[in-house]
Formats: structure tokens, C-alpha cells, sequence
């Protein structure tokens, strides 16, 4: 029997970067026999949660609960998932949850900034809903075609992990579990880093690459001395000089 993958794009704007990324995970799953759903969160407009309104619509917690694992894609707004998505998280009802695998995409399309601080957001949702998180996809527009090929292939990995669910047992299970997860333990620095490391794939030939490279350099030299925080100011010169060149 296939199994059903629904993916949900929390961006409003259809066309944009974020659909295309669901998408491409939708279409790996599909390479595995999966039957998907996409879904738009603009054509259902989930309210903020008040006791009045607590429940995303029938129709969209109906769609979720019979799948048996879920793409979710964000925009980033101001560093994490933009309030679209976050209504979806605080109303919808997934039903018996625990165990079924999931994927988490972060869109940061202007400077890059919060990628990864915006996909962690999404990895703790799937935290209290027992959410099996694969691994998460942080994309910028300096890692885009490459965050293309890596939904494609964790959508299909998505499909083979839903054919099987597994439940957490204890709280001890699924914190170990989140904790080895890629990007989950990044800060803001080691975001910073991560994005220097995208744009001097991007900017060969920028101007200021090798001053970039000799802050990137001090700024790893002191993360791996303990001493983030004289880091920062490196990192973030190694970054201005790829991004503004």
C-alpha cells in the first residue's frame, strides 16, 4: 500500500522559492511510490490561536492526520518561520503523531540570515509533536540549487521512512534523538560562519575573497580556541565582504 506524504508550503507567495522547494521533495517521494498532496496555508489561512479559534480548519486537520509523514516549508521573517506557518503549528491537529518522519525547509531569501535559526524552529515543533525529523534543509540563495537536490532526495528518504512509523518511547529517547540532528545545535555565529562558507562557493571572483578568507580563518581559529565571542566580529567581516562586494 503507498503512503501518503502531504507537503505544506507556509509561504503566500505560490510560485516563490519555498514551493519550489516542497515541491522538489514532493516529486522524490513520488520517485518512491508515495501518493502527495501539496498544500498552500494561503488557501486555508490559519488564525492565531484564541479560544475562540483553536483549530486550524476541519478540512486541513482532516488532510493531516491520515498522512503518514509531512514536508513543511517556511519563509524566513526576521530570523524564523514567518506567522503563517507558526498559526499552522499552534492550531492544526495532526492526531496520533509520534513516530511518523518528517521534513523541515527554511527559506531565507534576502541576506541569508536566519536559515538556520528559522528550520530549528521548525524541528521544535516536530519535537513536541513526536516527529521523526529527518535531516533539516537551511537554504539562503547562495545554497539554493544544491538545497534542490537535497529535498529531491530526502523526499524520497521521507517516503521509506513512512512506510515503517516509529514512536518515541520516553522523553529521554526523543531529546538524544533531536540532539544529534544536524544544525541543532548552531547559534547565530555558527549560522554566520555557514553563510561565509555558501558565498565563497558563490563569489570566486570577489574582490575582497582572500581578506574574507583571513577573517573566516581567525574566526575559526577562535571558535576552536573557546573564544566565541571575539569570533563574531570576524565572521561577520568574512560575510560582509562576500555579501557587499
Amino acid at each position: 500500500m503507498s503512503v501518503f506524504i502531504v507537503g505544506i508550503v507556509g509561504s503566500p507567495r505560490k510560485g516563490g522559492l519555498t514551493s519550489r522547494l516542497v515541491k522538489s521533495a514532493l516529486e522524490g517521494a513520488r520517485e518512491k511510490d508515495a501518493s502527495v498532496e501539496l498544500v498552500y496555508l494561503v488557501d486555508y489561512d490559519p488564525k492565531p490561536w484564541t479560544p475562540e479559534h483553536g483549530t486550524a480548519p476541519e478540512e486541513l486537520n482532516e488532510l493531516m492526520r491520515r498522512a503518514d509523514g509531512y514536508v513543511v516549508g517556511s519563509p524566513v521573517y526576521y530570523l524564523d518561520v514567518n506567522g503563517l506557518t507558526k498559526n499552522f503549528f499552534d492550531t492544526v491537529d495532526l492526531g496520533d503523531s509520534n513516530g511518523k518522519p518528517a521534513l523541515g525547509i527554511a527559506v531565507a531569501g534576502g541576506t541569508g540570515k536566519g536559515l538556520v535559526l528559522a528550520v530549528k524552529t521548525i524541528y521544535y515543533y516536530f519535537f513536541c509533536k513526536g516527529l521523526r525529523g529527518l535531516e533539516p534543509i537551511p537554504v539562503s540563495r547562495f545554497n539554493f540549487d544544491e538545497a534542490l537536490k537535497d529535498a529531491r532526495r530526502l523526499g524520497a528518504l521521507l517516503a521509506e521512512k513512512a512506510s515503517e512509523k516509529r514512536p518515541f518511547r520516553s522523553l529521554e529517547e526523543r531529546i538524544a534523538y533531536f540532539e544529534s540532528l544536524k544544525y541543532m545545535d548552531m547559534t547565530m555565529l555558527d549560522e554566520m560562519m555557514l553563510l561565509a562558507r555558501q558565498l565563497f562557493k558563490t563569489s570566486p571572483r570577489s574582490d575582497n575573497l582572500e581578506e574574507a578568507r583571513r577573517s573566516y580563518a581567525k574566526a575559526t581559529g577562535l571558535i576552536e580556541e573557546g573564544r566565541r565571542l571575539e569570533a563574531v566580529s570576524y565572521a561577520v567581516r568574512a560575510y560582509e565582504l562576500l555579501y557587499y562586494r
